[in-house]
């Protein structure tokens, strides 16, 4: 009974959306859709009937269904989805998009059975939700927390779920702006205002107070990113010397100073797993190819491998050879970074057809099939370098297209035309509010 109630609610959300973006009326009739555990695949397409093998891929097998009935492209088979999870993560903290922009990429994510919305909500230049326990660190343009629930609601309703995303102890200008006691102190006396100052025991409390309430208004996510990435140049640990002093306190004359930043990372990851979350990382600070760690990264989290533009920085497989889960954020395809900053250049969908593969990671590497059964998702990034340089619409339209491409990848379909899916983004963007 309960999986016909989780069909028949799909095909009602399935209908809604298809009339939202201009594919079909929510009158006329959805194929019959049906429950086959035994089906080895995702979903299947056969005689005006579309099989599941479980209930949570119903409502992507309807919008895949909708979309290669909307684009021509309908064909009697199987899918399954190479990886588990598609994910699409928006810098929020340093470029301020409305509900209704979020709204619109939540539809576009729908289009391409995408599974994850993550909201890179603080940055060194922004913070952009709403916050009663500490309104000072709040950027005036922002998203109030009665929003951010609609968003969630929303998002639920097309089968996404969100992942909110607070990066520590780097990144943190605004938050830390009027808490200078609190920024890290560095070899010539100054102090880092994008860092925190780790030794700091009231500081780390601070911060985690900060997860705390956000952990609350994201409660039914399953993932919180805490970041730890750039937290500083790893490379140039001597320009921190009370990190090096206390490191070697704790670790002996072998340690070189990272240790109390994996510490940090570590009690963190603690601190929000027993918030009821799964802790994501960013991989550039953790098993660095230039020196002898006396510590090691918890088990407890998994990583999102965006870069190895520094050859210090660990490869993907020594992450794959520990037993992490991976996320591809392959910063070389999925890196949408505005005003092609810090040497990026906008990713296209032809360039991602043609020359990206599944087992394609940052930096050229290629890891081996059957390390992908260790890599949870894929994810596309939107990067606000440059807040100006394009419209909040000009961004979430040039993405349509990348996701388009990562899901032919995903659903290992033939490299179609882009003009293929012209007439979904027509139905699609005219929901723009």
């Amino acid at each position: 009974m309960n999986k016909q109630v989780d069909l028949t609610e799909a095909q009602q959300r399935a209908a809604v959306f298809f009339e939202e973006i201009g594919w079909q009326s929510a009158k006329d009739p959805l194929p019959k859709i049906v429950i086959d555990p035994q089906l080895d695949a995702d979903f299947r397409f056969e005689n005006q009937t579309i099989s599941v093998s479980s209930p949570e891929h119903a409502f992507y097998a309807l919008t895949k269904y909708g979309r290669d009935q909307a684009t021509g492209q309908l064909a009697q088979k199987s899918y399954i989805a190479a990886l588990k999870e598609r994910c699409l993560m928006i810098d929020i903290g340093r470029k301020f998009y409305s509900l209704a922009d979020l709204k619109a990429i939540v539809r576009s994510m729908a289009c391409f059975q995408f599974t994850h919305l993550q909201l890179h909500f603080s940055e060194n230049e922004g913070f952009r939700i709403e916050s009663q326990q500490f309104p000072e660190i709040v950027s005036e343009e922002c998203l109030t927390k009665q929003e951010i629930r609609e968003l969630i609601a929303y998002a639920q309703n097309h089968e996404i779920a969100i992942i909110p995303d607070f990066d520590s102890p780097g990144h943190l200008r605004q938050v830390l702006a009027q808490k200078p006691q609190w920024q890290l102190p560095t070899a010539d006396g100054t102090r880092d205002d994008r860092a925190l100052n780790i030794l700091d025991s009231e500081a780390v409390a601070f911060i985690q107070e900060v997860y705390r309430e956000y952990a609350q208004l994201f409660e039914d996510s399953t993932y919180f990113h805490i970041g730890a990435d750039e937290f500083i140049d790893f490379d140039q640990l001597e320009n921190f010397p009370q990190m090096i002093e206390a490191a070697r306190e704790r670790y002996g004359e072998k340690a070189s100073g990272i240790e109390v930043f994996i510490d940090y990372v570590n009690e963190l990851a603690a601190f929000v797993e027993s918030l009821g979350f799964v802790v994501r990382v960013w991989n550039d600070g953790f098993y660095r190819m230039n020196r002898q760690e006396q510590t090691t990264l918890t088990e407890n989290c998994q990583i999102s491998y965006w870069t190895r533009w520094n050859q210090n920085m660990a490869p993907a497989d020594v992450f794959f050879e520990k037993g992490y889960t991976m996320i591809n954020h392959n910063d070389n395809f999925f890196y949408y970074v505005l005003g092609e900053a810090a040497g990026y250049t906008y990713p296209t969908y032809e360039k991602i057809n043609n020359e990206f593969q599944l087992t394609t990671f940052a930096n050229g590497q290629q890891v081996a099939q059957e390390q992908l059964a260790q890599t949870q998702a894929i994810a596309l990034s939107v990067w606000a370098d440059v807040p100006e340089a394009q419209t909040s619409r000009e961004v979430i339209q040039a993405i349509f297209w990348l996701q388009a491409a990562i899901s032919q990848k995903v659903y290992n379909e033939p490299n179609r035309p882009k003009e293929t899916f012209r007439k979904l983004y027509d139905g699609w963007e005219v929901t723009f509010s």
